[in-house]
């Protein structure tokens, strides 16, 4: 197959790559291994969190957070792709979630602090409409609801560490728990099974007003899990806060994440609504190189090796999930140009012994040029057509700084002008 661009990989770098080749007119693959992390990420852009992985204070402003840490360290990846690629990427996301049916907030101006499932503040800077009142910069005091039988949201545990880090009076956060019509609570049901049912009109009726009965005061707001429907999240999210009569505001659960399936599930198909082609569940393993050019990649498929021939390539990935990296006993490797990584004399160097430190392998991940090409290390790229996003790249923990959107979108960006240039 041949095309004038590929990109490879299923996370938000991705698609913020291959939405940035098809509105500058260009003809785009976009090849999707399989398995994506995006539906265990938490559903927001986060641009930078924290400026460190030491610090607990958070970023208050996070254009302005990132500019500091480009100064502070110049090889950093935000260095690397530029505070203009975060701009223009950002913007570029936003009309697109527009252009796709969701209603998003936020700006680089500014983060919110969010509460999470287990109660503690967490700083965001894009966000959905249904998370927007949850914003902890706000007074009106907190009832976490959870719901009898559902297992993956706990409102007492939240409530409890919420209390403590925000609490303004003894009632500030409070939880209640409500029964839903129709759910045997001696079988386990999910998110999804819950999403699907909040698209029905009378179950959101009947579930509103029993939180209406249990809250029975005026003046709070109300967090729920994310479940408020599974695809069509604003109608059913609007219609069930005014049933509500309080303001109301979802939270994210555990995997795999209803707002992370809404999210990157309607953007894909966006895409090939729009007339992007993609290549499915063929993870890309081998690149052709010579004369210092990919010639050729190619993906794994049933029965055979299927070749992608393309003048330039974007590799946007994030991950082991969706096959960026693979990891030996001693040896990490890239799945394309076959070099070595990291290397360690026994796999628990990749590892800290406390899962509340920084973690080493989080920082392995492909050298790059200042051109966002893969590098042997040496400053010259192993291929001059080829441009990497995403986590893969080295030298960083987007999870710790909490900056991985950002960095999606900043690489992602940078590195599909670059391809188009190339």
């Amino acid at each position: 197959m041949k095309c004038d661009i590929a990109v490879v990989g299923s996370g938000l770098a991705a698609l913020v790559a291959t939405r940035t080749l098809q509105q500058a007119g260009r003809n785009a693959v976009l090849i999707w291994p399989g398995l994506s992390s995006l539906y265990f990420t938490y559903a927001t852009v986060d641009v930078l969190g924290y400026s460190d992985l030491t610090t607990t204070q958070p970023v208050e402003q996070p254009e302005a957070g990132v500019a500091k840490l480009i100064a502070d360290h110049p090889n950093h990846p935000y260095a690397l792709a530029g505070l203009d690629a975060l701009r223009s990427g950002t913007t570029l996301l936003i009309e697109w979630l527009r252009a796709a049916g969701f209603t998003w907030q936020g700006s680089l101006a500014r983060n919110l602090l969010l509460p999470t499932a287990i109660g503690t503040p967490k700083p965001s800077c894009l966000y959905p409409e249904s998370m927007a009142a949850g914003d902890l910069q706000r007074d009106e005091p907190i009832v976490f609801c959870g719901f009898v039988g559902y297992e993956d949201f706990v409102p007492e545990l939240a409530a409890s560490n919420l209390s403590r880090s925000w609490g303004r009076g003894d009632q500030s956060v409070r939880a209640i728990r409500v029964s839903l019509p129709g759910f045997d609570t001696s079988r386990l049901f999910t998110s999804i099974d819950l999403a699907r049912s909040f698209e029905d009109k009378a179950f959101r009726r009947e579930v509103a007003s029993r939180i209406r009965r249990e809250i029975a005061i005026d003046s709070v707001r109300v967090g729920v899990p994310a479940v408020l429907g599974l695809t069509h999240d604003t109608d059913v999210y609007s219609s069930f806060a005014a049933e509500v009569g309080h303001p109301v505001f979802e939270i994210p659960t555990l995997p795999p994440s209803v707002l992370g399936l809404r999210l990157f599930d309607r953007l894909r198909k966006h895409i090939q609504e729009s007339g992007v082609e993609m290549i499915w569940a063929a993870p890309a393993h081998e690149a052709e190189v010579s004369d210092g050019q990919c010639r050729r990649i190619y993906l794994k498929s049933a029965g055979r090796e299927h070749p992608i021939d393309a003048r330039a390539y974007v590799l946007a990935l994030e991950d082991m999930v969706d096959g960026a990296l693979r990891a030996g006993v001693h040896t990490v490797v890239d799945p394309f140009f076959h070099q070595s990584l990291a290397h360690h004399a026994v796999p628990t160097e990749r590892t800290d012994e406390s899962l509340f430190r920084p973690q080493p392998f989080a920082s392995i991940g492909y050298a790059v040029t200042d051109r966002l090409q893969p590098s042997a290390g040496d400053g010259h790229p192993l291929a001059r057509n080829v441009f990497l996003a995403g986590g893969a790249i080295a030298g960083y923990d987007p999870v710790g700084t909490k900056s991985r959107g950002g960095l999606a979108i900043a690489t992602g960006y940078r590195a599909a002008k670059e391809a188009m240039a190339a």
